[in-house]
């Protein structure tokens, strides 16, 4: 079975055919992958054939496997997520560890993560850094849902606050405003028509969370950066996950704007994937 389905989806283009396969065949029956080879010979009754094809097929159609399944690893904890969200990316690991090496050293350190999705970022933050306090928006109550139900997944739920709205903007009115230590988002930064966008991302996850509105890649990264100088406290930072060509452009509008020690920091692919400033 392992077999022929890999080279069923081979066929059909999928990229990691014998990943996904283990992967969903583990989850079909209720085991870890390693467990598959522990049992390589074992018989295969027609309800669990009938799981697995189910799967197959619906990965042959592209749909993410994190979706089949109902979850994805990030920063090494599993998220729960659904076609409500964007499934996380490793590349996203960056802003998780930039962020949770700036706010460890501070005492009770209050941060917003912009446009939540899953909640990986901010609970990921929040199990490392155990004094901290995360204000995650996000305008989808979808998204909130999955994100909050993150936060209780990994014990973090008392430390975690959701509010709905645009950006920056449900922070306004609240005493957050003006006293946080820290901006994080991995905001949309893909151009619609962008030839690179696989297919199975363009038919399945969140439009919303994917595109930004207009031809600037930049455009909600700026946006958030011009309301996180006023959101942030004096010598809090806004850290930005952008697209793999514009991490210079990044920096460059963070020093426009004002902030004071830009950096762009590579992910492991040497792609420049963060750009990070602090409020003077």
């Amino acid at each position: 079975m392992l077999r022929r389905s890999t080279a069923w989806l081979e066929k059909r283009g999928i990229e990691s055919p014998r990943l996904d396969v283990e992967i969903l065949m583990a989850h079909a029956l209720g085991l870890k992958r390693l467990d598959l080879y522990l049992q390589f010979d074992r018989p295969l009754g027609d309800d669990e054939l009938d799981a697995i094809r189910k799967l197959v097929v619906a990965r042959s159609e592209r749909r993410p496997v994190a979706y089949l399944v109902g979850e994805r690893e990030f920063f090494s904890l599993a998220f729960t997520v659904d076609e409500r969200v964007l499934v996380p990316r490793p590349e996203t690991e960056q802003l998780v560890e930039l962020a949770v090496a700036r706010l460890g050293s501070r005492a009770d350190p209050v941060f917003a993560d912009v446009g939540t999705g899953s909640g990986c970022i901010a609970v990921a933050v929040l199990h490392e850094v155990e004094d901290a306090r995360a204000l995650a928006i996000d305008v989808e109550a979808g998204a909130l849902e999955v994100a909050a139900s993150n936060a209780e997944r990994h014990g973090v739920a008392e430390r975690f606050e959701a509010h709905r709205g645009d950006l920056l903007e449900p922070l306004r009115a609240t005493s957050a405003w003006g006293a946080l230590d820290a901006v994080l988002s991995n905001p949309p930064y893909i151009v619609r028509g962008d030839s690179g966008v696989e297919a199975g991302v363009l038919e399945h996850e969140p439009h919303q969370a994917l595109f930004v509105p207009g031809d600037d890649p930049l455009e909600l990264a700026r946006r958030i950066a011009t309301a996180a100088l006023k959101a942030l406290a004096p010598g809090g930072f806004v850290a930005l996950e952008v697209g793999h060509e514009s991490g210079a452009l990044a920096g460059a509008m963070l020093e426009a704007l004002g902030y004071r020690d830009v950096e762009v920091l590579e992910d492991l692919a040497g792609i420049e994937r963060v750009a990070v400033g602090i409020r003077a």
